[in-house]
């Protein structure tokens, strides 16, 4: 047995059809394995324009560039038929070459029996590729990052993987005026996350957050709620310094800002707000915690009465397998100009997510829950619940 026979193997993208062969032989020998899968490389195509690419190293150690991100892996023979690496999770594979064509060669997962085929793209560089599409909703594999592996590169706030995050909100209201309980709102916040990589642990982010408010119940000074939408709402933004220090630290540093876009005024402030803002996360293999906070003050606009507004989120992500994730992440807010009783709005949140791959792009879903335990005494949310969808999407640096 070659190295070539070999090292293909490290190319377990994404699951297709079993090839049409006859004669296939299943490749064995831990001695084998080990010496000839390192040093090999996978090349795949996910989608147009973006291709992954995968290392593996004779120390035990890999890498998966894709998406503009690095998926970090080790790897080691167990037994003497599989290949297993560990990132967020373990997966082994088992590897067969057919007979009838030498170029030609198929790895299984243990776990999942998801069959993966693979051919020769280059022998002098031990390079190889995918021989066929795969089925929507399949795996990476030793070529591909997983969506387990996706699932926590999209949770970390300094993620260099650029997505399309679209939210949408039902909110529940509560308060002293009357018929305050009856009163909700939809609405659908648009931001896009598009990382500008600096460096291998520093990123710059500009966040736009498009609110599209679908209906919202506003209080009357007569009494009464009038119901308001389709409309825009204020567009708030931040433009930050993300850094990943050793040991999983991550903080960010940055603006952040409101703009009087609303096209209804009882929608928005028509003042201009700009104020710092600060983050504060840890990362680990089990998942993602920490804290943004943001303070705003009017610079511009409407004078007819201040503000000033602490604000940001709490966030928390648990990895488990197969892309899902136990995860939240709530917004608060405390209006320095109100009066006593109306200041904070605090909620706690919990959801589940899930991310898979459909035809080489990684998609993450998500729900929450969160019940307000702090909330203006007059008028503000009870409750809200969010469902969320993010593609990931190629960088346009």
């Amino acid at each position: 047995m070659n190295r070539l026979d070999i090292a293909i193997f490290l190319i377990a993208c994404v699951a297709s059809p079993l090839a049409n062969a006859d004669n296939w032989q299943p490749l064995t020998g831990a001695d084998a394995l080990q010496s000839l899968v390192s040093g090999a490389t996978a090349e795949i195509q996910l989608t147009p324009g973006v291709t992954a690419v995968g290392k593996y190293n004779a120390d035990g150690t890999a890498e998966i560039e894709a998406w503009n991100e690095t998926f970090r892996r080790t790897w080691e023979v167990k037994g003497d038929d599989q290949v297993c690496y560990s990132d967020v999770e373990t997966n082994c594979f088992s590897y067969e070459k057919n007979l009838d064509d030498p170029a030609e060669f198929r790895s299984r997962n243990v776990a999942s029996g998801e069959v993966f085929v693979f051919r020769v793209a280059d022998a002098e560089t031990d390079t190889f590729t995918r021989e066929t599409e795969s089925p929507a909703g399949s795996e990476g594999g030793l070529g591909t990052p997983s969506a387990a592996e996706v699932a926590a590169a999209l949770s970390d706030p300094n993620t260099n993987m650029g997505s399309m995050n679209f939210q949408f909100d039902y909110i529940s209201y509560d308060g002293d005026i009357p018929g305050a309980s009856s009163a909700s709102a939809t609405r659908m916040l648009f931001q896009p996350s598009l990382p500008y990589k600096l460096n291998e642990t520093s990123n710059l982010f500009i966040r736009p957050a498009i609110p599209v408010i679908f209906s919202q119940d506003v209080p009357q000074q007569g009494g009464g709620f009038s119901s308001e939408g389709v409309d825009l709402g204020d567009i708030s933004f931040d433009f930050s310094l993300g850094k990943t220090l050793p040991g999983g630290i991550v903080l960010l540093a940055g603006l952040a800002g409101t703009l009087p876009t609303a096209t209804n005024d009882a929608l928005g402030l028509d003042q201009w707000l700009l104020g710092p803002e600060a983050a504060l996360a840890m990362v680990g293999s089990w998942g993602v915690a920490g804290v943004l906070a943001s303070h705003q003050w009017d610079i511009a606009g409407e004078d007819d009465f201040d503000t000033s507004i602490t604000g940001g989120q709490y966030f928390y992500a648990f990895n488990l397998k197969d892309g899902w994730q136990i995860n939240s992440s709530p917004t608060f807010s405390y209006n320095h100009e109100a009066s006593s009783g109306n200041k904070w709005t605090f909620p706690l949140g919990i959801g589940v997510s899930k991310t898979s791959i459909f035809g080489g792009r990684p998609w993450k879903f998500g729900i929450q829950y969160w019940h307000y335990i702090e909330s203006p005494d007059n008028f503000g949310p009870d409750f809200q619940i969010r469902f969320s969808v993010s593609p990931v999407v190629k960088l346009p640096w």
